[in-house]
């Protein structure tokens, strides 16, 4: 089911054939299905995680798309930031890729690259790896 939900999910930006459809809300509902039908809640952050990742791409391969996707694919990201930032688990799972996004994004305009930052640079477990090192 997992397999399925993702490539479902991928299908929306880039399918096998064509261009992307980009209907964020057919993935959303994809996530939310996933869920609701499996209680999976990593699995679940995973897909999530794979909406901004795939979003992120396509904005990289096709150019700057419009305020309301910047937002739809934001407000997953900070979803996700804040999953991460109650479960310490999630943070060290997803750390690397959370980091990824906002790296991919520089170059991204609409704010989405600062909106990204704000989100990732707010997760407390930041501050312990600095205080690590």
């Amino acid at each position: 089911m997992f397999t399925f939900a993702r490539k479902q999910i991928q299908n929306e930006f880039f399918p096998e054939k064509g261009h992307g459809k980009l209907r964020l809300s057919d993935a959303k509902k994809t996530i939310k299905t996933f869920e609701q039908t499996t209680g999976d809640k990593q699995r679940t952050v995973d897909l999530m995680l794979f909406y901004v990742e795939l979003g992120v791409e396509f904005t990289n391969t096709y150019g700057d798309i419009d305020a309301s996707f910047y937002t739809n694919v934001g407000n997953m990201y900070e979803k996700v930031v804040s999953i991460c930032d109650k479960e310490e688990g999630y943070y060290h799972t997803f750390a690397d890729r959370l980091e990824k996004v906002v790296r991919d994004t520089v170059d991204v305009g609409w704010g989405f690259h600062d909106y990204l930052c704000d989100c990732y640079y707010s997760l407390q477990w930041l501050d312990d790896e600095e205080d690590e090192n």
